[in-house]
Parts: structure tokens; sequence; C-alpha cells
């Protein structure tokens, strides 16, 4: 079936990431803690250091959202709690699977929130964000396209480096979660 606007597509992706998100940490779960973050050559070293850098972008862009969309403050409350600071690279927020998880599985339920409640109208909108780099405008779909595109990217490079160990995953198919 065709989708009817944008906002179906976001909620599919947003489905989709958090059963894939789920089932990678399944998959992960039957390692032992010390594969988690043993350094194996990834940009991030670990494994739970790639997934750590994904998790703390996530709660990045849903507070830029969440500042600057106004149906979406909401946000900033629900990830109050994750004061999420620079790290030198491989350092990390959260030092375990379980640690992460916890916040993981609540970052994904603001994820499907957040992509139910903007209108299709909300997704053609520019916002304006201030950073390190200066002032630039965003239209909200490509935020919501980019951060999405951003957990494919480190999945695919979780799944290099459970391959590099000899654990079957696989985190690619929206075809099956559709």
């Amino acid at each position: 079936m065709m989708p009817e606007n944008i906002k179906d597509v976001f909620e599919l992706l947003a489905k989709y990431n958090t059963m894939t998100n789920k089932d990678a940490v399944d998959v992960l779960e039957g390692l032992e803690p010390s594969k988690l973050t043993e350094d194996l050559g990834s940009y991030f070293g670990s494994i739970l250091g790639l997934l750590d850098h994904q998790l703390a972008s996530d709660i990045g862009w849903l507070r830029a959202l969440g500042e600057n969309v106004p149906d979406l403050d909401f946000v900033l409350p629900l990830i109050e709690e994750y004061k999420i600071e620079r790290l030198p690279q491989k350092e990390l927020h959260w030092k375990t699977l379980s640690e992460y998880n916890s916040v993981r599985v609540e970052v994904d339920k603001i994820l499907e929130r957040v992509v139910s409640t903007l209108s299709p109208d909300h997704y053609s909108a520019s916002i304006i964000l201030k950073g390190r780099r200066g002032e630039f405008t965003y239209i909200t779909w490509r935020i919501l396209l980019h951060l999405f595109n951003h957990h494919t990217h480190h999945r695919g490079g979780v799944s290099t480096l459970l391959d590099q160990l000899n654990v079957e995953s696989n985190f690619s198919n929206l075809l099956w979660r559709g």
C-alpha cells in the first residue's frame, strides 16, 4: 500500500527503528559483556561505543526538536534526565548494555510519539538551529530522515563488528516490518 503522506513514511520508520533496536539488543544480550566494550577498531571503538554515540545523538536531535517545534515541547521533560555531554571519542554515557537499553527503549517511544504528533504540514516546516558551527536552517523531515539514516548507518557498523565476532545478525529488513 502506498503511503498517503510523509507522516505515514516516518511512522513506519519509527516503528521499524524501535523493533530493530530491540532485535539488536536481543542479539547483544547473548554476548559476554566484555565483548560489548572491547575495542574492535571502529571509530567509536566498541559495539557499545557505536550504540552510545547513536543514542546520544538521538537525544540531541530530540532536544533541538523539542526546543524549536511548539507541538513537540512535550519532549523536553521526557529527556530532561539525559544530560548529554560531549565526551572523548571512546568514552561512554551508558557503561552497560542494560543501562543503554533502558534509555534506548524510552527514547524510541519518544521518537514514535514525535512522528505521530507532527502534522503532515509540520514535516515541511523550517527550523533554525544554533550550534557550535553557527546558525543553520533545516526542514523537519530532513532532520528526521537524518536521524533514522544515522541509526541504519551505525546498526550496519554494529553488524560488521558482530560479523568479526562470528555472531549472526540481520538488522536491515524493513520489508518484514511493514
